[in-house]
């Protein structure tokens, strides 16, 4: 049985941390500045720290392919050592997960502060526009759609999901995990310059809104190799829809604190999650 706070729910008050990186086609250069990024979060008071879709290499067929890793193995070798030395709650940020006889996935791996994986979410919704021009890419080409929705992850700080970018766009998907019992919401993203100026802030807080859920998402930005300028601006949201954080364009760590008495007050004033009628 989950234990709550005197709020009623299982959440506590916690500081969480976004690691925003302008993505490299060097995938050391990459997860040594996200070490970085993870281990200024933690020195900051950080509890739980998110980095960006995908961290490790540029969004492109080439980097995806060559880039792709086995999950367990290496690299989630290295990204447990990395929660474990700084003693957090760690979604670093989505991979390129090899996949036997397909396509990789879009994965996003969760880790508990002594380096456990509690969590491993392949992105469900694949980016595929209708528009053309720069922006304009179909990540059915190069990646795999995963079949399950994110897992709750239960911590002691929070019941914590995670969606992958395009999955922003599909409030059905959040709001299930939100009836599920979801509090905070990880959302790392890729959103380019063209959809991130137009939508990036109104999907942010319209997907805290509507499932009285924090979000935190971490995002790309400057111009990754080969693939569309980033928007950046890693943002974090409280349920009621108030940006707490947001970072600029460049490389950056923001954090802000999660009271647990908000998500309280958002879910007493509106009761939307709960009379939702299907």
């Amino acid at each position: 049985t989950r234990s709550t706070t005197a709020y009623g729910f299982a959440m506590k008050s916690f500081t969480a941390g976004l690691v925003q990186l302008q993505v490299s086609d060097d995938p050391e250069s990459n997860l040594r500045r996200l070490e970085e990024g993870v281990l200024d979060a933690a020195a900051r008071g950080a509890k739980l720290v998110c980095g960006p879709e995908p961290f490790s290499c540029p969004s492109t067929p080439g980097a995806i392919s060559a880039h792709a890793a086995a999950v367990p193995g290496q690299l989630t070798e290295r990204l447990a050592e990395l929660a474990r030395r700084a003693a957090v709650y760690l979604i670093p940020g989505s991979i390129p997960e090899r996949r036997e006889g397909g396509k990789p996935y879009n994965t996003l791996l969760s880790f508990a502060p002594d380096g456990s994986l509690i969590g491993t979410y392949r992105k469900r919704h694949l980016f595929r526009p209708k528009f053309h021009g720069p922006s304009a890419h179909d990540d059915r080409d190069y990646l795999s759609a995963g079949d399950d929705p994110s897992p709750i992850i239960r911590t002691p700080l929070a019941d914590i999901v995670a969606v992958i970018c395009y999955d922003l766009r599909f409030p059905e998907q959040t709001l299930r995990l939100a009836l599920d019992g979801a509090e905070v919401i990880a959302a790392p993203s890729a959103f380019t310059k063209f959809t991130g100026q137009a939508h990036w802030h109104v999907l942010c807080r319209a997907r805290a809104i509507e499932t009285g859920c924090f979000l935190l998402a971490p995002n790309q930005a400057g111009f990754p190799p080969g693939a569309p300028p980033c928007y950046g601006r890693s943002t974090i949201v409280d349920p009621w829809g108030e940006i707490l954080a947001v970072a600029g364009e460049q490389d950056e760590v923001v954090t802000a604190e999660l009271r647990a008495a908000s998500l309280a007050e958002a879910r007493g004033r509106l009761r939307a999650v709960e009379d939702r009628v299907a």
